[in-house]
């Protein structure tokens, strides 16, 4: 069975763009597990802080676990401040391989449309360009503006 060479430039380009396509959606799944872990483990931080806290008996008790709330806070901004830092660690490493992976990608494909277009150039008939690209003359005539 013989084919066109064209024809198989332009099915190893949509085999391309169907693997480029299966690489970002890796990306994209591998960054939603990592976030969604991150939340369980936020909600989990959370749960234990609600759970951990009840309503002082005396003033005594009050003073002592006002202390140990003012700690417990502390801890949960820096446990937020660390939560943060990790998202945007992952969305920007997920943007710098989805911009990595496009972009190859693009490449690939403005290199394979451009080699087709010298391929179809090649073999169509040069006297059928030239007379489409030439302009028609005495075909319109012009008037002078008076």
């Amino acid at each position: 069975m013989t084919s066109h060479p064209s024809m198989q430039k332009l099915a190893a380009t949509a085999n391309s763009s169907l693997q480029t396509f299966q690489s970002l959606a890796d990306i994209v799944l591998n960054a939603s597990e990592q976030l969604l872990s991150l939340n369980v483990e936020a909600a989990r931080s959370l749960c234990a802080y609600a759970s951990a806290q009840s309503l002082p008996a005396s003033g005594e008790e009050f003073r002592s676990q006002f202390a140990s709330r003012i700690a417990a806070q502390n801890e949960g901004f820096e446990q937020a401040s660390e939560y943060l830092r990790n998202v945007n660690e992952i969305c920007l490493r997920t943007q710098s391989e989805v911009a990595e992976i496009s972009t190859r990608h693009i490449n690939e494909v403005s290199s394979s449309v451009q080699s087709l277009f010298n391929e179809v150039a090649r073999l169509a008939p040069v006297a059928a360009l030239e007379a489409a690209s030439a302009p028609a003359t005495g075909s319109r005539t012009t008037r002078k503006a008076a």
